[in-house]
């Protein structure tokens, strides 16, 4: 049986939900039940579509539907960058933790967009 291989951004959105998940037991129940919750699941969302437009490579109508993948994965972020803005605002969340965040998804999101070229140009081949 073949071994498969996620990319290097699944690996860097694992390390955020995991980083994520030990604060999102501490949060005020409020928030955990509502944000925060919505956080978790716009991250298992995207690791979701992260593997889905990594399947996604045999031909063009395939590189078309990984594109829209990772177009979907790029909004993903930018609301995930959102919800967490609101916990540092609400001081739920430290100012270290926060910039952490905002260095992860920056990462995170630079990936995708070179990846959604990458399949930009394999869809025109």
């Amino acid at each position: 049986m073949a071994n498969y291989k996620h990319p290097k951004i699944f690996a860097d959105f694992l390390i955020l939900f995991k980083e994520y998940y030990g604060v999102h037991k501490n949060l005020p129940k409020i928030f955990r039940v509502t944000i925060g919750t919505e956080i978790m699941r716009e991250m298992s969302e995207s690791m979701k579509l992260i593997i889905l437009a990594n399947l996604k490579k045999k031909n063009k109508e395939e590189y078309k539907e990984g594109l829209d993948y990772v177009k979907n994965l790029r909004g993903r972020i930018e609301v995930i960058k959102a919800y967490f803005l609101i916990a540092w605002e609400m001081k739920l969340i430290s100012h270290s933790f926060y910039a952490n965040i905002l260095e992860r998804t920056g990462e995170i999101s630079k990936q995708a967009a070179a990846w959604g070229v990458w399949f930009e140009e394999q869809k025109i081949l």
